[in-house]
């Protein structure tokens, strides 16, 4: 009995003996954090703005940006070669942020369609040109070619007589032809009129594409977004966000140019945009369309779902209203709109 004693003595003693060192070991730390479960968020969120967050440029004509970090996700826009995307997040082969062009647009995109290091930026304050065309094609000395998008903005170094030398993100420089282009410092003092957005109209036969704003396939608001982009006016991207832009206009005041929204009895908001081209005709990109087309607001359909119109162009056109850049807006899509 003595015998059992003593060591169930020096059991209860090595037990007490090791509380006591692990207890003055842990004296004056922080409690242990608990394991995340669930999806890792270490080493992925950015834990401030200003030392934290990150410009990156586009390196493709054009790339998908999803709600979610995968291809399987809803794509809710994309943003074009050249332009710049704010990352604020990563996670693996994913960065997440916003799209300052797209007024603070917010969403996932592929790293690998993006570049951290542009060459193009050391080449910021030289002039831009803006692809008009729906596709044009920039050839590379080694005989290379990639098509880009209308809207595409690039840097460029020189023009000769048939094309002007760009500067792309990997720091390449390549040609477009002259007549694909504009000098954006020309655009910048030119008078915008109803004319200039509607020649939107070439996109006309266009596939319908959820989340897309290029002639491969674009949405209603896509559409819309790329018609005043292409002559330097810079719109929020959702049909619901553009009927914040410019001014409200009295259905009897219709002018080209204008913006007309519709929305179902079922929505809460605001579910379609198409712009005003004369005559009680719209032109816009339909689900049911199935795609880029005009259409009359005398139908059954837009008349019963009319939800009113905007005016961005002002006055005598040219005057520009509610383009302010740089505001986050929210994401992702409302897939209601059609």
């Amino acid at each position: 009995m003595s015998k059992i004693n003593t060591k169930t003595l020096k059991i209860i003693l090595c037990f007490v003996t090791f509380f006591l060192i692990s207890s003055f070991a842990s004296a004056g730390t922080s409690p242990r954090k608990p394991k995340s479960v669930g999806k890792k968020v270490e080493n992925t969120i950015f834990r401030g703005k200003e030392d934290r967050e990150r410009s990156s440029v586009v390196s493709t004509p054009s790339s998908d940006v999803f709600a979610g970090n995968s291809r399987e996700s809803e794509r809710v826009t994309q943003v074009l070669l050249g332009d710049e995307f704010r990352v604020t997040k990563e996670d693996k082969g994913w960065a997440y942020g916003y799209i300052p062009s797209q007024k603070g647009y917010r969403g996932w995109i592929r790293k690998d369609d993006i570049s951290f290091t542009p060459a193009a930026y050391s080449a910021k304050d030289k002039p831009f040109v803006r692809v008009k065309n729906a596709r044009a094609r920039i050839t590379f000395r080694d005989g290379s070619f990639i098509n880009v998008y209308a809207g595409t903005r690039l840097p460029f170094l020189g023009k000769d007589n048939r094309r002007y030398e760009v500067v792309v993100p990997d720091g390449s420089t390549g040609y477009l032809p002259a007549e694909a282009v504009l000098v954006e410092s020309e655009l910048a003092a030119k008078e915008i009129t109803a004319e200039d957005i509607l020649q939107a109209s070439k996109f006309h036969g266009s596939d319908y594409r959820w989340g897309g704003i290029t002639s491969g396939g674009m949405d209603c608001s896509g559409f819309v977004y790329t018609a005043f982009r292409l002559n330097g006016i810079y719109l929020k991207r959702d049909s619901y966000l553009q009927a914040e832009e410019g001014r409200d206009v009295p259905l009897a005041e219709l002018k080209a140019g204008d913006l007309v929204f519709f929305k179902s009895a079922k929505a809460s908001r605001i579910t379609h945009v198409g712009i005003y081209i004369g005559n009680g005709n719209f032109i816009h990109s339909s689900q049911g369309k199935k795609g880029v087309a005009v259409s009359s607001l005398s139908d059954e359909h837009f008349k019963n779902n009319f939800a009113g119109a905007r005016r961005v162009l002002n006055g005598p056109y040219g005057a520009i209203e509610g383009t302010k850049a740089g505001e986050r807006t929210p994401g992702p899509r409302d897939k209601r709109e059609t």
